[in-house]
């Protein structure tokens, strides 16, 4: 294959794919699978752009095979680009994360040292990645919401709460502290939305019934859009010091919802305080009613800086200067 540019995503779907398929376009940089089988070797261009997240190239999180590929292929391009995702994980010595911390940091910084721009989506990350290296294009944007930005989020705005993503995220939310979400719905008058692919569990199921949650199940863009355009919250299980990489939260903001965030502990944290930017837990929605609405606004004029086109300018911008 021969093209202008390429971005490079690892196989399956996911939060990366999404993100690579929203910008690829006006990057004139369709994403591409890359797995160690994959034929790489008619591939050439102007921009090989990476999409990297260590777990999404191989399950441990430690894809030695990657390095090798990108040092060859770095070769057929006029420029290289890493949208660093993530880096690497961290975790007590009983878990496989502890382990292997080491290798995924070294794998991050051989992609590092061969780039010429990067992105990034946390200051966190951004200030590892300048410890690593020499001074290099970089930007450190938020993600963005892949299911659309709302122009006006003046729409009026009815008593749900909606809890959006994959089946593994959502179940988060609603084990949050043995089933919580459902009674302080029930107490504040929300009535729960739950968007994505259906639960399996059956437990979980029969509470939905009981509790009256409305499943949507898989809808596609604009229907989420458009379901998140009329809810007063949303709820995320997430860590706060890294739910700026989290698209779930940024749809949230795009939309103008008061996002609440379930955490054990909460900080400010890229330029998001709780309180401000969100409810930290559900126990504050007894005392939030009336703040909810200036929450959302807080949380979009958040969001603004880093929306879409924000993302599309960056990487345009830096590979534009690169390969002058």
């Amino acid at each position: 294959m021969s093209g202008p540019s390429i971005s490079l995503i690892p196989p399956g779907s996911g939060g990366v794919k999404d993100y690579a398929v929203v910008v690829g376009g006006p990057l004139q940089a369709p994403p591409m699978e890359l797995s160690p089988t994959t034929d790489s070797s008619s591939w050439t261009g102007d921009l090989l752009l990476l999409h990297f997240s260590c777990y999404g190239f191989q399950k441990r999180g430690v894809p030695l095979w990657l390095v090798k590929r990108i040092g060859s292929l770095r070769h057929q391009f006029r420029s290289f680009g890493v949208v660093f995702h993530e880096l690497f994980a961290s975790g007590p010595p009983w878990g496989s994360a502890f382990w292997l911390n080491g290798i995924q940091k070294q794998i991050a910084r051989e992609l590092l040292s061969v780039s010429d721009f990067w992105l990034t989506n946390r200051s966190e990350s951004a200030r590892w990645l300048l410890d690593q290296s020499r001074e290099a294009p970089h930007r450190v944007l938020p993600v963005f919401s892949s299911v659309g930005e709302l122009d006006d989020i003046g729409t009026e705005r009815l008593p749900h709460m909606v809890v959006f993503g994959s089946s593994g995220v959502r179940a988060n939310v609603y084990q949050w502290a043995d089933g919580e979400i459902f009674r302080r719905a029930r107490n504040a008058g929300l009535e729960i939305h739950d968007i994505g692919p259906p639960q399996q569990d059956p437990a979980l199921l029969q509470r939905f019934e009981q509790e009256g949650v409305v499943a949507h199940g898989r809808l596609s863009a604009a229907e989420v859009s458009a379901k998140l355009a009329t809810a007063a919250y949303g709820a995320l299980a997430y860590p706060s010091d890294y739910v700026s990489k989290s698209s779930i939260f940024a749809a949230y903001c795009a939309h103008g919802i008061c996002p609440v965030l379930l955490f054990k502990e909460y900080g400010s944290y890229d330029g998001l305080s709780p309180n401000v930017h969100y409810i930290p837990g559900f126990e504050a929605l007894a005392t939030s009613a009336a703040n909810a609405r200036a929450i959302g606004r807080e949380a979009r004029d958040w969001y603004e800086p880093h929306r879409i086109d924000a993302h599309i300018a960056a990487l345009q911008t830096m590979a534009a200067e690169v390969q002058k």
